[in-house]
């Protein structure tokens, strides 16, 4: 796909467009009683890609659905490019959309699938052929031109949906958990592909998944939604390690959630008592007020030392393995779950059934905005 950027280059007045590609003011959308989006605001700059990460039910779809203009918010603004577009609709957006299912039609052809768009804003079609000629190459399908979606492999399809979206060289490129229809096997290569495709061609696009690994792998912003509402929005980096809130980190894998109420500082920092121990951590908050922190299973360590002066007894329930990463699931006394992870390249020491120690640095420990999840 390497020929992707020259046949889905913008023409040189893409320099003075808006730097927003898109902006959503306080956007509200309610189905009878249910309330599916509750105040969503989003900026996203030009040429990024947004990961609208969350459980069932959170409302990203019907953010999505909105952006689309398949949707119409019951309040706030949706501006494309600058440009107001609550009202328009699809058609008017400069926007395409890729579904999980593909969504080709049986009877077409390749090449007239790939064509449709430009058929549908009525381009000559001399020019329909040209353009139809390039996307196929760049998305190295040229030669399942004449094939119809039925014979086509969950990859070929795949490929065939983009290269359909992205013939009208949109502004924004919406994507509905576009990969959940492939093998496991194919997901890791597609979005290597689909985000160096994205890079390329300097379109943003917006991708609704549940899939964590698919959002801090792709997302150069990635937002966080429970409840019809974003919980937090940030860079991986920024999510992974400073979740802002109890949801975000008892949603996102890889942290350790505790709850407590907040006693005298020490040496500057908050002293929380828990239903396991008393801990250390950066933060302000008021003496006596109910908190939630985190600590991530990597920043956990049963070698401990002088620096670690958070810790806690727990008993090993079970050792997982994800390739390269050892990790240790613990019972703590309150019954909750403990994570603990090592590199596999560490030698194993701990066996389900073990009574173990285990301990963090104090600023290893991330204080919480809320105690919500």
């Amino acid at each position: 796909m390497d020929t992707l950027a020259p046949a889905l280059a913008h023409p040189p007045e893409v320099t003075a467009r808006p730097q927003l590609d898109l902006e959503l003011r306080g956007i509200r959308k309610r189905f009878g009683d249910f309330t599916a989006i509750d105040g969503v605001s989003l900026k996203v700059e030009k040429g990024q890609f947004v990961c609208l990460l969350g459980p069932s039910g959170c409302g990203k779809t019907t953010t999505l659905r909105c952006i689309a203009g398949l949707e119409e918010p019951d309040d706030g603004d949706i501006l494309i490019g600058g440009k107001e577009a609550t009202r328009e609709p699809p058609w008017q957006r400069d926007i395409a959309m890729m579904f999980q299912d593909f969504a080709l039609f049986p009877h077409m052809t390749v090449a007239k699938q790939v064509g449709f768009g430009l058929e549908m804003l009525k381009k000559p079609k001399v020019e329909i052929a040209s353009r139809v000629a390039q996307v196929l190459a760049a998305f190295e399908i040229t030669a399942l031109a004449n094939r119809k979606p039925g014979s086509l492999s969950g990859g070929q399809r795949q490929r065939v949906a983009l290269a359909r979206a992205m013939i009208t060289e949109p502004r924004l490129l919406l994507l509905d958990e576009p990969i959940g229809a492939l093998d496991y096997s194919l997901r890791e290569t597609v979005m290597l592909e689909l985000k160096a495709l994205q890079q390329r061609t300097g379109i943003s696009f917006i991708w609704v998944t549940h899939d964590q690994n698919e959002a801090f792998s792709l997302g150069d912003l990635v937002v966080v939604m429970n409840h019809a509402r974003i919980e937090q929005q940030g860079s991986p980096e920024e999510i992974l390690r400073r979740p802002a809130t109890a949801f975000v980190a008892s949603f996102v894998q890889g942290n350790n959630l505790f709850r407590g109420r907040v006693g005298e500082a020490s040496e500057g920092l908050l002293r929380v008592e828990t239903a396991v121990g008393t801990f250390l951590l950066p933060g302000i908050a008021p003496s006596g007020s109910e908190v939630s922190f985190s600590v991530r299973a990597e920043q956990i360590t049963d070698t401990l030392g002088d620096r670690h002066r958070n810790r806690l007894i727990a008993r090993c329930t079970a050792v997982e393995y994800f390739g390269s990463v050892r990790r240790h699931v613990f019972e703590r006394a309150d019954g909750e779950v403990l994570k603990y992870d090592q590199f596999g390249a560490h030698s194993a020491r701990i066996v389900p059934g073990q009574i173990v120690e285990l301990g963090w640095q104090a600023e290893d420990t991330v204080l919480h905005s809320g105690v919500s999840a």
